[in-house]
This record gives structure tokens, sequence and C-alpha cells, in this order.
């Protein structure tokens, strides 16, 4: 994913963004607001490139907790689309929220 042009368009009001309703449920369950979700989109870090979704990282402002949000963005589409939004699980990330652990092998 072109980031930093999909950053641009919506910059540009050229293109909207849509919560998916999974992603407002998840980050509803996660207390996580939409200035949150927002944030994430036009601030956060790249840290997975899927292509057309982008998994993207930042912190919440109030309690400086990590958010992972998950972009979508088909180029010459009217919206970008916030596919799901959560706070990571230490068990599943490494600490910077950046990585996958690793499964360890029996």
């Amino acid at each position: 994913m072109n980031l930093k042009r999909v950053r641009q368009l919506l910059a540009q009001g050229e293109i909207g963004l849509r919560f998916a309703d999974h992603a407002v449920i998840e980050a509803r369950k996660d207390g996580l607001i939409v200035e949150d979700l927002e944030n994430t989109v036009t601030t956060g870090e790249l840290i997975e490139d899927h292509g057309v979704r982008a998994l993207l990282l930042s912190f919440t402002e109030e309690d400086r907790l990590p958010c992972h949000v998950v972009l979508e963005y088909e180029p010459g589409t009217e919206e970008g689309v916030i596919v799901t939004a959560y706070i990571p699980d230490a068990k599943e990330w490494e600490p910077n929220w950046k990585r996958r652990r690793q499964k360890k092998r029996r």
C-alpha cells in the first residue's frame, strides 16, 4: 500500500474514510475511540503491508496504549476502510508491538 498517497488523498478530501462494523465493535471492546483510529490512519507507523491492506501502529493520546488498525484501500476507489482496530495482546506481539511473537516449537 502506498500509505503516503492514501494519507494525501484523505487530507485533500479526495477519498473518505469508512469504519467497517467489525472495526467499530472491536475498537469499542478495547475502549478505543474514533480519534484513536483516525490518528492511527493519519500518523501511525506502517508495520505490515499486504498490498491493499496494511497494519498500522500508534499509541492512544490519553493512556499511551498501543493501537493496531488494519486499513484497506483499493486504488481508484472512493474510500479507505478501517477493517479492524484493537489493542494488541502482549502474548502475541513483541514488546515494541511491531512484530508478532514467534510460536515456540515443541
